[in-house]
Order: C-alpha cells, then structure tokens, then sequence
C-alpha cells in the first residue's frame, strides 16, 4: 500500500460541514482537491456521496453505505472493515474525502492529512477529528484569500 491521505478544508474550530453541505467553497482549495485526488482513488461515506450527487470525475469512488448505488466509477461497501481491507489491499494512494466518521476511522492509518485551514468559522454540526500536530511535519503548500477569507493549504505527514 502506498499511502492513505486524508483531505479536508477546516474552520478554525475544526468546522467541516453542517446540514450535509461543506461549508467552505473556495476556489483555491477546490483546485487543489481537484488536483491532488484526479487519477487517485477517492473513499467517502454515504453522506458525503450524496452531498455530491454524483461519482467524481476521473478517479474510481468507493463509498460506505447502506444504500445500494449503481453508478459507474462507484464500488459500495456497506461493512467498514471490508472497506478497510480493500483500501489495505491496493498499491496506489487513497484519498478519504469525508465525512468526518471516516476521517476518525482513517486518521490513526493516515501518512498524510491535506488540510486546508480557513481563518475563520460558520456554524458546523460535523468536525475533522481532533489530532496531535506533533505526530506531524507541517508544510504550508500555498496561503491566501478568496471571497474574503484567509486560507493556508497544509500538508502534515506523520512523523
């Protein structure tokens, strides 16, 4: 296996999303998500998957669900250890893109959390689990401003 990455844009207290919906749209942090997981595999749970509505394009999407989903581009597992083993099982990197349920279970396994933190909060009702920054190299990848709000994309690769 070559790595399990976990990728995420966080407010400053953690906030990813509320009512199913993200909670940031910034265009920086969009191309950069768009350009790390292209070509990769992508793992979300159910809700994030209808949050989407759709397979994302270019790279094979695997989902943990109750539900039965017959798209093309989308394997379903419905037993969070056969996704773990699945995901144990590949030789290519593997980017957990939500909800915030996977990014606990994931989080012990990660070599890498892609995060792009927003100097900023909204009302949120799911939150990236909390972690130990010192288990990790922090690297800032790029930092700015969209629509009025301070981001830095970070890479944290484990220790």
């Amino acid at each position: 296996m070559e790595g399990i990455y976990l990728i995420a844009a966080v407010g400053q207290d953690g906030g990813l999303g509320a009512d199913n919906q993200l909670l940031w749209h910034l265009k920086p942090d969009l191309e950069h998500f768009r350009q790390l997981t292209t070509g990769h595999l992508v793992v979300m749970g159910g809700k994030t998957y209808r949050s989407l509505g759709k397979p994302l394009k270019n790279r094979p999407n695997l989902v943990l669900t109750r539900s039965r989903i017959e798209e093309p581009g989308v394997e379903t597992f419905h037993d969070l250890t056969e996704l773990k083993q699945a995901v144990a099982s590949l030789e290519k990197p593997v980017y957990i893109i939500g909800g915030a349920s996977l990014y606990a279970e994931f989080l012990p396994l990660a070599e890498k959390l892609y995060l792009t933190e927003i100097a900023a909060t909204k009302p949120a009702d799911v939150y990236f689990p909390q972690f130990d920054p010192n288990d990790f190299h922090r690297r800032e990848l790029q930092s700015g401003e969209s629509e009025g709000i301070k981001f830095t994309i970070c890479e944290y690769v484990r220790k």
